[in-house]
C-alpha cells in the first residue's frame, strides 16, 4: 500500500457533480429527526446507496414517541411542520416559503393574539411574548413563556451571515415560536397584536439508513447525520453526499475488513443504531459532519477532530496524513512546494456530534471527525447550496474514504508505512510541549509541560500499539524505543521538576448507562443539575459542553477528583478548574451517575455494546 496513491486514486474517482446533485436533492426536505421530510430523505439515500454498490441497504424505523430510550438518549417526538404564518405591523412571515422561521416542535393553532414584552411575560397567558430584551437569553424567555401559559414566542435569531436562526422548543408542547428578521419584533410590538396560524402533523417514525461493503472482521464505520431543517446544505447534506460518493469509489476496491455506512438523526440515530442494530462496536469510525463549506464564504477551515486520548489515536494520525496527501492545485514559485488556497486544522476532541457516543468507554471505538468550523451560516436559513464548494466536498469525502480504505485494507506488509505515519504524528505532538523561544512561561509551566509530555507519550505509544490490530501481527520494539527516547530528550528541555500524580482521594467510578449524554445527565440531575448545566452552556456553549464531556471521559474508576480534572485539561486543551470539575462530579454523584465510595456498580463496567478489538489508550 502507498497511502499517497490511495488518496490520489480516490480523489480522482470521486464524482463531485453527482455529489452536488445529492446535496441539492436533500436540501429540498425539512429533515427534522422524526418527520415526513427525513423519511423522504432516508428513502432517497437508501436508493442512492444501492446504486453506489452497497449491500444489504435498509431503512430501519424506530418509534418516535419521546418516551423510548436508548440508554439515556430519549427518542424524538414525531413532528412534521405543514405551514406557519405570522402577520402584524406590516410584518409577514410564512413557512415553508421562508425556511427556519417556524420553530421546531411548535404546536398547531393560532388566532389574533395580543403581544407582550419580556418584562410583562407574567401577563401573557394566551398571548404572544416578544423577545425584545436581548439581555435575557432565549432559553430563559421560552421557559418563562411556557410557565406563564403564553401561546407562543417571537424572537430575532439571526446568524452572523444574516440568515434566520434555528429555534427549538420542548418536544410535545402546545406553544409555537417564530424566528424573524431583525427589526420585526419592534414593529410587532408597535402593532400590539398579531395574527398567527400554525399547522403541524405528528406521528412520523425516526429512520436510520444502513448499508455495507462486505469483508471479514471488525467493521469500519462511516457515519453522517441526516437531520436538520431545510435547506441545511453544509450541515449536513454535504456530509450525507460525501459518504454516498465515498461508497461509490470504495465499492470498486478490494478490502479485508467490511465498511459500514450509516445515516440517521444526530445523536438519537447513532444511539438507536448502536443499541438496537449493531451486533458489535465498530473497529474504527469516521464521522462526517459539515463537509463542503466554501471556506471564503463560510469563514472556517476543514477540521480534523482527533480521537479522545483514552482511545488509540492512530485513526486521527492517519486522517491528518491523508489531508497532507491531498492533491494541491498549485506549486510555489520555483515549483518545489505544493500549495493551495484552502486551509485545515487538527483539533483536540470535542464531541459535539455523533462520534461522542462511539468514543465512550462503554463502546470504545476510535473515531476521527471531519467538519468545518467556524461557519457563519450554520444552523440558519443561510446554509444554502451556493455556500457549498464542490472542490472542498471532494477533499472531505476523499479524506473520509481514504482513511476508511487504509484501515479496511491494511495487512502486515503495510506496517512500516503506517508506523512511520504514527511516529511522525506522535513526535510532532511531543515537540509541542517544548516552550517557544523567548515566550514568557505561563503559570505552572513546569507541571503542565511535564504532565503534557507524559500524557502525550502515552497517547503516541497507544497509537503505535494499535497497529497490531490494524495490520495484524506484532511489530518490534524499535519504534516504541525511539518514541520513548524522544520523550526523554524533550523532557530535558523542560524546566526541572516532576508533576505529582498520586491519588489523594477515592476514585471516581462511572455508573451512568451507556455513552455519556449531556442532556440525559441534566435530566437525571434534577432541577439543580439542569440549572447548572444550562448556566454553563449559556455562558459558553462549546467550551462548557467540551469540558463536561472531557471530564466524563476522564472518569475511569481509578482517578480521583483532582486527577480527573487534570486528565480532562490535558486531553481537551482547555483549562478546567477544580471548581468546575468538583461541581460536575458532585452532580454526577447526586444523580447516581458516579460514586466515590463502595464497590463499582455493574453499570459502570458493563459495555454498552459488544466491544471492538482495539485496546484502550492511556
Amino acid at each position: 500500500m502507498n497511502v499517497r496513491e490511495v488518496v490520489r486514486d480516490l480523489s480522482a474517482g470521486f464524482g463531485a457533480e453527482a455529489a452536488m446533485a445529492d446535496v441539492a436533492a436533500l436540501c429540498g426536505s425539512d429533515r427534522y429527526q422524526a418527520s415526513d421530510g427525513i423519511a423522504e430523505a432516508a428513502r432517497y439515500v437508501a436508493a442512492r446507496a444501492e446504486e453506489a454498490g452497497l449491500r444489504d441497504v435498509r431503512v430501519h424505523e424506530f418509534p418516535a414517541d419521546g418516551a423510548r430510550r436508548w440508554w439515556s438518549f430519549r427518542a424524538p417526538v414525531g413532528w412534521s411542520p405543514v405551514s406557519g404564518v405570522l402577520q402584524g405591523g406590516g410584518v409577514t412571515v410564512r413557512y415553508p416559503e421562508e425556511p427556519f422561521t417556524l420553530a421546531a416542535y411548535s404546536g398547531g393553532g393560532g388566532g389574533e393574539l395580543a403581544v407582550y414584552g419580556v418584562a410583562d411575560v407574567a401577563e401573557a397567558r394566551g398571548a404572544v411574548v416578544l423577545h425584545d430584551d436581548v439581555a435575557v437569553p432565549l432559553s430563559e424567555v421560552l421557559g418563562l413563556a411556557e410557565r406563564h401559559g403564553a401561546a407562543g414566542v417571537v424572537t430575532e435569531q439571526v446568524s452572523p451571515g444574516g440568515g434566520i436562526g434555528r429555534v427549538e422548543l420542548r418536544a410535545g408542547g402546545s406553544s409555537f415560536a417564530f424566528s424573524v428578521p431583525r427589526g420585526a419584533v419592534r414593529r410587532l410590538a408597535e402593532a400590539g397584536r398579531v395574527r398567527v396560524a400554525v399547522a403541524v402533523e405528528r406521528g412520523a417514525a425516526m429512520p436510520v439508513v444502513t448499508g455495507v461493503l462486505p469483508g471479514d472482521g471488525g467493521e469500519i464505520l462511516l457515519y453522517a447525520h441526516l437531520c436538520h431543517p431545510r435547506p441545511s446544505a453544509n450541515d449536513n447534506a454535504t456530509g450525507v453526499a460525501a459518504l454516498l460518493g465515498a461508497a461509490r469509489v470504495l465499492a470498486a476496491r478490494a478490502r479485508r475488513r467490511p465498511v459500514r455506512f450509516v445515516w440517521g438523526p444526530e445523536f438519537t440515530g447513532m444511539a438507536a443504531y448502536l443499541h438496537d442494530v449493531a451486533e458489535q462496536a465498530p473497529f474504527a469510525a469516521v464521522n462526517v459532519d459539515m463537509a463542503g463549506e466554501d471556506q471564503r464564504l463560510c469563514g472556517g477551515p476543514l477540521i480534523v477532530e482527533r480521537c479522545p486520548d483514552h482511545l488509540p489515536g492512530f485513526v486521527g494520525a492517519l486522517a491528518e496524513h491523508v489531508v497532507a496527501c491531498l492533491p494541491q492545485a498549485a506549486r510555489s514559485y520555483a515549483g518545489t512546494v505544493e500549495c493551495d488556497t484552502w486551509a485545515w486544522r487538527a483539533t483536540p476532541f470535542v464531541g459535539a456530534s455523533d462520534h461522542s457516543l462511539l468514543v465512550d468507554r462503554s463502546v470504545g471505538t476510535p473515531v476521527v471527525t471531519l467538519g468545518h468550523w467556524p461557519d457563519r451560516f450554520n444552523h440558519s436559513s443561510g446554509d444554502t447550496l451556493d455556500k457549498v464548494d464542490p472542490a472542498e466536498l471532494r477533499r472531505t469525502a476523499t479524506v473520509a474514504a481514504a482513511t476508511a480504505a487504509v484501515l479496511a485494507e491494511a495487512t502486515p506488509r503495510d506496517r512500516p508505512e503506517l508506523e512511520g505515519i504514527a511516529l511522525r504524528w506522535a513526535a510532532a505532538r511531543l515537540m509541542e510541549c517544548v516552550p517557544s523561544p523567548g515566550a514568557a512561561p505561563p503559570r505552572h509551566r513546569t507541571e503542565v509541560g511535564l504532565a503534557a509530555l507524559r500524557h502525550r507519550t502515552e497517547v503516541g505509544l497507544a497509537a503505535l500499539g494499535w497497529l497490531d490490530e490494524v495490520c495484524g501481527g506484532h511489530g518490534d520494539e524499535q519504534a516504541r524505543r525511539w518514541l520513548t527516547g524522544l520523550a526523554e530528550h524533550v523532557g530535558t528541555l523542560l524546566p526541572s521538576g516532576a508533576p505529582q500524580d498520586v491519588p489523594a482521594g477515592p476514585p471516581v467510578r462511572r455508573c451512568w448507562p451507556g455513552p455519556f449524554n449531556v442532556r440525559g445527565f441534566a435530566e437525571a440531575a434534577g432541577d439543580a443539575g439542569r440549572a447548572w448545566v444550562d448556566a454553563r452552556l449559556t455562558a459558553d456553549r462549546a467550551g462548557g459542553y467540551t469540558r463536561m464531556l472531557a471530564l466524563a471521559h476522564a472518569v475511569d474508576d481509578v482517578r480521583d477528583r483532582a486527577q480527573v480534572a487534570g486528565y480532562a485539561t490535558l486531553a481537551s486543551g482547555l483549562p478546567i478548574g477544580d471548581g468546575f470539575a468538583g461541581e460536575f462530579i458532585d452532580l454526577l454523584v447526586a444523580a447516581g451517575w458516579a460514586e466515590e465510595d463502595g464497590t463499582t456498580s455493574p453499570a459502570a463496567v458493563a459495555p454498552a455494546v459488544r466491544p471492538p478489538t482495539p485496546k484502550e489508550g492511556p
